[in-house]
């Protein structure tokens, strides 16, 4: 249970009643000793006012970092239990430590039997929400694990809230506001005897106001913390003067059931668009991936249709390159031959050049064939409809361009030098009609992609 509270119940109204002294940390972590110094042996605390033997643990006590504060519980005598906070500061309570409380519980063995409880509230002065629902839980959904709760030293700006605590306790349980730590012993002393004599230790109203009052904090206490906003306030007698403050307070039951109500549907109307949403995204993915399905055959098919395509020119290509390579063994022979004739020397050089001329040029069509692609071909046709004027030179030097080959690579393909190259590359631009901003390398982009689209 997470009743946090002050660990000293020594600042009460009443001093003549000392509580127990608080139960100090540091018996937690023992100082060092030398070995022959002897240890003197604490007497046993007893408690003050009934003389009964006070008890702790080491991890009954848990450290807060966050609030500044240390939960700390001790049992007196075999069923009290006695909860504090340990702080020199107002604390603010935002949640119980309920498995701690069953902890000391279970182990004093007093779980399922008559259990008391006192708690310390000194230095609190706040009580979220978030506890007080804890504490309805722990009353209502996993107890109540005590017979009768006893809060003592309440600060004026937290006493409705332990009179909300009282009045919400279910019949088998209850609780009590004493005065001082003297004042909450000798209440929980009474009540365990009218529980040992089968009487149910629960104090009754002493009037009609204190009676209304009560219920009209379990009323309240039942709509805030418990949130039972269907269950109507009972409403006292007509002739009650207290009468028209319940019915307030069960309009104000309406009231907060109509928001939660409304409040629900807003909640189901957006459950049910993003159900509609997920339906229709659902059926705009599996129309997707039907048509990726689609696009995917068809993609296989126009690949295989390429692959084809790509076969046919290779072994069209290989042919060529065999004729190529056929042209070229038999000029090499020719070229053999003419040097061994007994001619005019000037008519003998003429025909070796034509020759080496001849073969080179056909190394560099071999060459440019197998790099020729049906986009290249295409390129070529629509470049030599366009231009029909460029030479072959000029059509294999603008094929070369379009390739990105560099003034280097063109240089050493078709034998000419890197400043003749730059000669026939300013030709061509000219003989194209070209600017001199304008680039042959995008012009010839743009006209492949012509080519391609069949324009």
């Amino acid at each position: 249970m997470y009743i946090l509270h002050e660990c000293n119940p020594a600042k009460t109204e009443n001093h003549q009643a000392q509580p127990p002294p608080t139960a100090e940390l540091k018996h937690q972590f023992p100082e060092p000793h030398p070995m022959k110094k002897k240890v003197q042996q604490q007497p046993p605390r007893q408690c003050p006012v009934t003389g009964l033997p006070v008890s702790t643990q080491p991890h009954w006590n848990i450290r807060h970092e966050h609030a500044g504060y240390t939960a700390a519980f001790e049992a007196i005598g075999p069923d009290i239990v006695h909860a504090q906070v340990v702080t020199d500061h107002d604390a603010v309570l935002d949640y119980m430590d309920s498995e701690l409380f069953e902890t000391v519980c279970s182990e004093l063995g007093i779980i399922g039997k008559a259990t008391y409880v006192i708690i310390n509230l000194n230095h609190i002065r706040k009580v979220l929400l978030s506890y007080k629902r804890d504490f309805a839980n722990l009353v209502y959904n996993r107890g109540p694990i005590f017979t009768v709760l006893a809060m003592y030293n309440v600060h004026p700006d937290i006493r409705p809230v332990a009179e909300g605590v009282a009045a919400i306790c279910p019949e088998n349980s209850c609780a009590v506001i004493a005065d001082d730590y003297r004042d909450a012993i000798e209440k929980i002393m009474a009540c365990k005897n009218l529980t040992e004599a089968g009487i149910l230790a629960e104090e009754k109203p002493s009037c009609d106001a204190e009676s209304a009052k009560q219920n009209f904090l379990n009323a309240l206490a039942r709509m805030c913390w418990v949130n039972m906003l269907e269950l109507p306030v009972p409403l006292p007698s007509k002739e009650s003067e207290f009468l028209p403050v319940f019915q307030a307070l069960e309009e104000l039951r309406k009231d907060l059931l109509a928001k939660e109500e409304e409040h629900q549907k807003k909640i189901d109307q957006i459950k049910e668009e993003g159900q509609q949403r997920l339906e229709q995204n659902k059926i705009l993915l599996h129309a997707k991936l039907d048509l990726h399905s689609k696009h995917v055959v068809r993609f296989e098919h126009d690949i295989a249709v390429l692959n084809d395509i790509i076969a046919g020119k290779e072994a069209e290509l290989a042919r060529i390159s065999a004729a190529v390579e056929e042209k070229t063994s038999l000029l090499g022979r020719i070229y053999e031959q003419i040097k061994t004739l007994a001619i005019d020397p000037e008519q003998k050089n003429a025909l070796l050049g034509n020759c080496r001329n001849m073969i080179d040029t056909g190394a560099t069509e071999q060459e440019l064939r197998m790099e020729l692609t049906e986009a290249d071909s295409r390129f070529l046709s629509l470049l030599r409809k366009k231009h029909p004027d460029l030479s072959e030179k000029e059509l294999r030097l603008s094929l070369l361009i379009k390739l990105d080959y560099d003034t280097r690579e063109i240089a050493r393909s078709t034998g000419l030098s890197k400043r003749g190259i730059e000669t026939v590359r300013y030709r061509l631009h000219r003989k194209l009609g070209l600017q001199k901003h304008q680039s042959m390398k995008r012009y010839f982009a743009t006209l492949s992609e012509k080519s391609w689209q069949g324009i």
